[in-house]
């Protein structure tokens, strides 16, 4: 006795066939997640040198912003490296870690002492991108 032949229609053996696929589509590690959110939204950069005389001061370059924090997230500022200009420009490194914060926008603030008393411009970089440039970098005396 022979079995009867099923004839399904195309659509369904495109399903089938699509399926198993699209069980096997490979889901992106976290590394990549955490770069895409890698440098958020940041807002109110203003930089300063207190260049204020008293015992044991030094002069010191202050940098402020506001950051947008995922939840579990928390900012950083690190001075880099000054750049040969006359006057020179002077980097920080906007840096993620994981922290308790509840998110939203969060202060941030850097400094670094000693520092010059004169900058052309502070750029603030995030990963392999400049995120903000202050180029009114006053002097308090």
């Amino acid at each position: 006795m022979s079995r009867p032949v099923v004839r399904l229609p195309w659509a369904v053996l495109a399903a089938c066939l699509v399926l198993p696929l699209a069980a096997c589509a490979t889901v992106p590690p976290k590394e990549e997640e955490a770069a895409v959110s890698l440098c958020p939204p940041t807002r109110n950069w203003v930089a300063w040198v207190n260049a204020m005389p008293g015992p044991d001061a030094v002069p010191t370059l202050i940098v402020e912003g506001e950051v947008q924090l995922p939840e579990g997230r928390q900012a950083a500022l690190v001075a880099g490296a000054t750049d040969r200009m006359s006057p020179p420009g002077q980097r920080f490194a906007l840096a993620l870690t994981p922290g308790n914060n509840v998110g939203g926008w969060q202060k941030v603030r850097g400094e670094l002492r000693p520092a010059l008393t004169t900058y052309n411009a502070v750029i603030i970089g995030c990963g392999e991108e400049a995120i903000a440039r202050i180029e009114d970098v006053t002097t308090a005396y």
